[in-house]
């Protein structure tokens, strides 16, 4: 009888090594989670900032093909070539190459 009552006052001193495993165990899953919860998160705002920055991408690109077209243009070049000593070719300037046919290349 007396080991019964000693088993029983061990038992009521403190929380048994079951108890504080099983609350170790919540916490540990309880930290996962929330860190789990805080990446998907940070994620979405890194994709959203991903986002925001591909449409200010794309209108730059939009904005430079612009820009490269109307400098390639001839309205564009022909005042500068003027202003730079250029001219237009003439047809004494155009160099006419009459076809010439290689030894043995008859086609």
């Amino acid at each position: 009888m007396r080991k019964k009552l000693a088993v029983r006052k061990k038992r009521e001193r403190g929380f048994p090594l079951r108890t504080v495993i099983i609350l170790g165990i919540l916490v540990v899953t309880a930290l996962c989670f929330l860190r789990v919860k805080i990446e998907h998160t940070r994620t979405g705002y890194q994709i959203s900032e991903s986002r925001e920055k591909e449409v200010e991408l794309i209108k730059e690109g939009q904005i430079l093909s612009y820009e490269l077209s109307r400098l390639k243009s001839p309205e564009f070049l022909e005042p500068v070539a003027k202003k730079m000593g250029f001219r237009f070719a003439t047809y004494k300037d155009v160099v006419f190459v009459e076809e010439v046919v290689l030894a043995g290349r008859a086609e």
